[in-house]
């Protein structure tokens, strides 16, 4: 009777525990899309006196002040597809009100807007109606450039000078160098490393642990805009273009003229080419 019983036992505790984790994997989908719920649709923020759109277009697509980027969720996080790797974005609800932490550490606050036609022409209007498009005689020639610069409207030969040279993001565990350089060709390289504590059962650290990884890209660069944003265009060697939108780095008013936001990631140069 007890071999019995503790058959029927065994049983029980394996349908209980096979039930249980069919919830859980119920539930684990379930989660993500309350989190798509409340993230879907047009959010308006602010970062470092910058203005930001952000629009959940679906489950796969997000537009970043109008650029379209993959990316998926995890609880608490939105994963966004840049350049070679998944980057992490952590997000907050708190009320009406959208919390967005950047992988450089600075933080979004946002609020949810209506998707209209005014909203479409406030966006284009942050960019200057006169912006010159891309020249195709491009990259012009590297010299100093003489004179005043036109802030909103620079020459193309302005754009090259200002943007040559080796442009740097680092994270706590990442680092990012984009050369542009003045024959108009680019190199990126993106570097990871993670690194930990192997622990016992009872909490002691036995070892450490770390990893690595290293991903590079070469192509052909261009940019159009003004001296405070515009667009960033890299073709990789296989053909296919990233475009980055640019902002200067304004913190408190004041204005960092070797700082720029790649695509919201702040990047900082230095001039190796001058």
């Amino acid at each position: 009777m007890k071999k019995s019983h503790g058959g029927i036992d065994v049983r029980v505790h394996a349908l209980v525990l096979a039930i249980s984790t069919l919830v859980l994997v119920l539930i684990q989908p379930l989660a993500f899309a309350d989190d798509y719920a409340q993230l879907k649709g047009c959010w308006q923020c602010q970062i470092d006196g910058e203005s930001i759109t952000l629009d959940f277009e679906s489950r796969q697509k997000l537009l970043y002040n109008g650029e379209a980027y993959n990316y998926r969720l995890a609880p608490g996080v939105i994963q966004v597809q840049e350049g070679y790797s998944l980057e992490n974005y952590f997000f907050k609800m708190e009320g009406d009100i959208l919390f967005v932490q950047s992988p450089d550490g600075s933080i979004m606050q946002c609020k949810r807007t209506k998707k209209s036609q005014q909203a479409k022409t406030k966006r284009k209007s942050t960019t200057p109606s006169h912006q010159q498009p891309v020249d195709q005689a491009w990259p012009p020639p590297y010299v100093r450039p003489q004179g005043t610069i036109n802030e909103q409207n620079p020459s193309a030969q302005e754009l090259l000078y200002k943007f040559a040279g080796r442009w740097a993001n680092v994270t706590s565990n990442t680092l990012t160098n984009l050369l542009l350089k003045p024959d108009g060709t680019y190199e990126e390289a993106y570097e990871a490393g993670y690194s930990g504590v192997f622990k016992d059962q009872g909490g002691h650290q036995t070892g450490h642990w770390g990893a690595t990884g290293e991903q590079q890209g070469r192509g052909h660069w261009k940019v159009a805009g003004s001296l405070r944003q515009g667009r960033l265009f890299l073709v990789d060697q296989n053909g296919s273009e990233n475009v980055y939108t640019y902002q200067v780095h304004i913190r408190r008013g004041e204005v960092f003229w070797g700082e720029y936001f790649f695509n919201g990631r702040l990047y900082s140069v230095e001039y190796i080419y001058r």
